[in-house]
């Protein structure tokens, strides 16, 4: 299998990492969840899978990630907002 990927697929994993670094990082307390690094970090993450999934689609990534995004950009201008 690792031998098959792609380094679109790599991007992907890339993309899984990140999102999974950013949630150990809420839960360890390194990273407080409503400062923008947090959501930063997501929306880096799904962009990476997103940029996978374009050239090799599958439905239900795609929605999940693209919420994730949503999630993400949602945040951070409320974020932004507060500090105004």
């Amino acid at each position: 299998m690792l031998s098959e990927m792609t380094p679109i697929d790599w991007l992907g994993v890339l993309g899984s990492i990140v999102i999974a670094s950013a949630y150990l990082a809420v839960t360890r307390g390194w990273v407080a969840a409503d400062q923008p690094l947090f959501n930063l970090l997501n929306l880096a993450g799904a962009g990476l899978i997103l940029w996978s999934l374009y050239y090799r689609p599958n439905a239900g990534a795609i929605l999940i990630e693209v919420l994730w995004v949503a999630i993400a950009v949602t945040a951070l201008l409320r974020w932004a907002s507060r500090r105004q």
